[in-house]
C-alpha cells in the first residue's frame, strides 16, 4: 500500500509550462541575470519531476516517468553537506531582489525534492534516497541565522523561508509548498519533532494568513516591499490553500481559497490590483528586480 498518493497534490496546468532551457540530461536550467546567466535551480528541477509524475499517472505516460526519474536523480546526485549534519540542495549564485548570497539554501526547494524522491522511491525503491531524506528536513529545524529554513511571524509562529534574507521574505508559496513536503515525509517517518513543527506551522498559518490579505487582493510576500502578488500567483496561493485543507481537514483553509477566488473573478478587485501594481513599480524604481 503506497505511503503517499503518487500524483502530487500540486497542478501547474495554466501556472507554468515548464519551458525552460535544458541541459544534455534533460535537466532544465534557469536565467538568472546577465552575471550568473543559466543556473540550475533546484525548485524548478523539483516542480519539473513533480509535474512530470502527474503526468505520467494521469495519462499513463511513460515517458514522463523517466522525465521525473531524471530529475530526481539530478536531486540525488547534487544534495551536498550542510550545517548540522544537514544534505541539501544549494544554490550557488545570488539573487538580486531578496539579496541572499551564495551559497544559500532555500525550504521550498528542501521540501519539494522531499516530495519528489519519496514518491520516486515508492515507485522504485532506493535506500540512498530514505537516507537523504532524514537528513534532507534538518535545516527545517533550525532558524536561518543558524543554516536552517525557518523563521517566524511576528507572534513567534514559525515559517519556512524560500528565500533566507534579512529581513525576512517570508513567501506565502513557498512556505506552503515546504509545509507539504514536511507532510509527505511524515507518511514516512515517526518523527515527533517534525510532527510538532508541522501542527505549530500550520496553526501558526492560520493565525497570520491574514497578513497576506488586502481585502481585495493578495501579497506575495511579507517582506518590506510589500509586493502585490500577480494573479498567477494568487491562483497559486488558492491551489495550495486548498492542498492545506484536504491534508488537515480544516474548512478555514478552504474557505480563505473561495474568498481569494473571489478576488480574481471580481472586475474592481482586479482593477485596484493593476492600479495597485502601477504604483508599486514606480515606488520600486531602481530596487533590485525579480518577478512577482
Amino acid at each position: 500500500m503506497p505511503r503517499l498518493n503518487p500524483i502530487y497534490p500540486f497542478d501547474w496546468d495554466g501556472v507554468d509550462d515548464f519551458q525552460y532551457p535544458k541541459d544534455a540530461q534533460g535537466i532544465p536550467q534557469v536565467w538568472i541575470d546577465e552575471r550568473w546567466g543559466l543556473q540550475y535551480n533546484p525548485i524548478t528541477i523539483a516542480q519539473y519531476g513533480l509535474h512530470h509524475l502527474r503526468m505520467h499517472f494521469k495519462n499513463k505516460d511513460a515517458s514522463a516517468l523517466q522525465i521525473a526519474q531524471t530529475a530526481g536523480n539530478w536531486l540525488l546526485q547534487n544534495a551536498r553537506p550542510w550545517k548540522h549534519d544537514a544534505l541539501a540542495w544549494i544554490f550557488q549564485y545570488d539573487l538580486a531582489f531578496y539579496g541572499p548570497r551564495a551559497p544559500w539554501i532555500s525550504a521550498m526547494a528542501q521540501g519539494e525534492a522531499i516530495s519528489l524522491l519519496l514518491r520516486l522511491h515508492e515507485i522504485q525503491p532506493d535506500p540512498r534516497i530514505l537516507d537523504l531524506v532524514r537528513r534532507a528536513v534538518i535545516p527545517f529545524q533550525h532558524e536561518v541565522k543558524a543554516g536552517g529554513v525557518r523563521s517566524s511571524f511576528p507572534d513567534g509562529s514559525p515559517i519556512f523561508e524560500e528565500f533566507p534574507t534579512d529581513p525576512p521574505s517570508q513567501v506565502l508559496n513557498g512556505h506552503i509548498f515546504s509545509l507539504i513536503g514536511l507532510h509527505d515525509y511524515l507518511a514516512f517517518f515517526p518523527d515527533d519533532a517534525i510532527q510538532n513543527l508541522w501542527q505549530q506551522a500550520i496553526s501558526g498559518l492560520k493565525r497570520n494568513l491574514y497578513r497576506y490579505d488586502l481585502g481585495y487582493w493578495n501579497l506575495y510576500d511579507l517582506h518590506p516591499t510589500h509586493r502585490l502578488a500577480s494573479p498567477m500567483y494568487v491562483l497559486v496561493h488558492i491551489r495550495l490553500l486548498r492542498i492545506l485543507s484536504d491534508l488537515t481537514g480544516s474548512a478555514f483553509f478552504a474557505e480563505r481559497a473561495d474568498k481569494w477566488r473571489g478576488y480574481l473573478t471580481s472586475r474592481w478587485c482586479r482593477a485596484r490590483w493593476l492600479v495597485g501594481k502601477t504604483i508599486e513599480k514606480i515606488r520600486l524604481r531602481g530596487y533590485r528586480q525579480h518577478p512577482s
